[in-house]
């Protein structure tokens, strides 16, 4: 069935073709959520991404690619739930020194993720740690364009800034992860 004709069924409420529609798009959508998520989090943000799509689909106009569209609501609510778990993470730590209680040992954010094919591999392994210590920015910008390759255009749409912001920070997070790699004794990845 032709993509245009399964689009105007699922903006009409039509779970199949909502289905056959986003289906090919899910693990896209996982891979997004690994690289800005927690492990435990992943299914719950794909769950999210595709309820806020199908409740948005009506409102779809075709502006964007609808992977790229995608990408934005992946991105959006992954970035909520990072922000959930900083409030929650900060009232909790509050709570404790208030109480006088011993702080806990906090889960470090820069843990590589598990969803790279060569993690026990030396090299991918400190290449990946360098990625992780990139600032977020540099970081999310550098695995779509690599990891996923979306265009930049594509990145734009799904991060929500302009395509000269991709380029510079296409550029900058190269830049720091070179330096990264030369001190880690890296040469043969540059």
């Amino acid at each position: 069935m032709a993509y245009d004709s399964l689009l105007k069924r699922a903006q009409q409420g039509d779970m199949e073709a909502f289905a056959e529609l986003f289906e090919p798009l899910r693990p896209a959508v996982q891979r997004t959520a690994c690289r800005l998520v927690a492990p435990d989090d992943v299914d719950d943000v794909v769950m999210e991404v595709f309820l806020k799509a199908w409740q948005s689909i009506p409102r779809f106009r075709g502006g964007s690619a609808l992977s790229t569209w995608l990408y934005r609501i992946a991105h959006n609510c992954a970035m909520d739930v990072r922000r959930r778990q900083q409030r929650r993470r900060e009232s909790t730590l509050s709570e404790m020194v208030e109480e006088d209680q011993p702080l806990p040992d906090m889960p470090d954010d820069r843990q590589p993720t598990a969803d790279k094919v060569l993690a026990d591999a030396e090299l991918a392994g400190k290449v990946r740690q360098g990625v992780e210590r990139l600032p977020f920015e540099y970081r999310t910008t550098l695995q779509l364009r690599f990891a996923d390759g979306l265009s930049y255009a594509e990145i734009a749409a799904a991060t929500g800034v302009s395509i000269g912001t991709v380029m510079s920070r296409l550029f900058y997070g190269k830049r720091k992860l070179r330096k990264a790699l030369e001190a880690a004794q890296i040469e043969e990845v540059l």
